[in-house]
């Protein structure tokens, strides 16, 4: 079993990764930066894979939680659906509200008439690709989990799929939509250690998930170093499976350490979130005004005042929901 401070290791390093890939994308590069520049671009999808696989993992391992200790068949119960909206969707739209302040959305929309459809967009995470699909895949999790039993992993597995081609279509198959499988293997896992959870405890099983956790990473790394152009140069399907290889292997690393117990990559796991919606903004409001220091600074400058900014923010937001949550169960 994956540990909850493991997984949020593991979204410790996605943050990270993801933030890495994006910020050296989105400023012009020095000419000594490029083949780093290139490298650290093409992760990620992979980073977005480890969210979506440890997403997939913490809800069927807490749906199961619900089904035995809230006698619940489905074990989505209220106090689920009311732990997703905490834990993402109100991070969300505190986030993306202080964005909209920031950058005069609120204003401009207000005196062009066009409050509706803003509003639209701000509800339903409109322009924030990963938070729509994160969105999307936790509705159809618990309709699916919730109303069709035995049939739900398969159910589930086609949604995902059916979503994937759907971004595929929509001309995403460049990068957004190579990491949604993950979201299925996370679930599977999740599945499959209640089946097997006395092979998955042996010393067999321990040599498998370092045999294939240490060929899913050479895999990958081979992968992305063969692609030498944008990943549109390299088949969508090949694409795909270095993602689907990758995730299987952080999966294996997760269950090869039992419980993690360093601080500063839990708790960037914990604000991942945060940082992950203020990114953005932090990026084209910062790195101009360190640029005289250089494309690669004015970035590692850029890119810890968004970590110190998005896990400030989360950890007064997760210490005042736990507060509230104590109190609730108090009275």
């Amino acid at each position: 079993m994956i540990s909850a401070k493991t997984s949020k290791m593991l979204r410790g390093i996605a943050i990270l990764i993801v933030i890495a890939s994006h910020y050296a994308g989105w400023m012009y590069v020095e000419p000594v930066h490029v083949t780093a520049h290139d490298w650290i671009l093409k992760w990620g999808p992979e980073g977005v894979s480890i969210f979506l696989l440890m997403s997939g993992y913490g809800l069927h391992k807490s749906a199961e939680r619900g089904r035995h200790t809230k006698h619940n068949n489905s074990g989505i119960t209220t106090g689920f659906v009311i732990k997703r909206v905490i834990g993402a969707y109100i991070p969300y739209l505190i986030c993306r509200y202080l964005i909209n302040a920031f950058d005069g959305t609120w204003k401009s929309a207000a005196a062009d008439g066009e409050m509706k459809e803003v509003l639209i967009r701000f509800f339903t995470a409109g322009g924030f690709w990963y938070m729509n699909v994160l969105f999307t895949m936790y509705i159809a999790f618990m309709v699916i989990y919730r109303f069709f039993g035995k049939l739900r992993i398969p159910l589930m597995t086609l949604a995902v799929i059916a979503q994937t081609y759907y971004l595929y279509d929509k001309g995403y198959a460049d990068f957004w939509c190579l990491s949604n499988m993950a979201f299925v293997i996370g679930i599977l896992a999740a599945a499959a250690e209640d089946k097997f959870r006395s092979f998955m405890q042996g010393p067999v099983f321990k040599v498998l998930l370092a045999a294939v956790s240490g060929a899913g990473m050479w895999y990958t790394f081979r992968g992305i170093q063969l692609n030498g152009g944008s990943r549109t140069e390299t088949s969508f399907g090949w694409e795909l499976a270095f993602n689907i290889f990758f995730s299987l292997a952080v999966l294996f690393v997760g269950y090869m350490i039992p419980v993690y117990k360093g601080l500063i990559l839990t708790t960037l796991g914990e604000c991942s979130l945060f940082i992950y919606i203020l990114h953005t903004a932090m990026f084209w409001v910062l790195i101009y005004k360190f640029e005289e220091y250089g494309y690669a600074v004015s970035n590692i400058i850029t890119g810890f005042i968004t970590l110190a900014v998005g896990t400030v923010l989360g950890v007064l937001y997760n210490s005042l929901m736990g507060i509230i949550t104590k109190r609730l169960k108090n009275a």
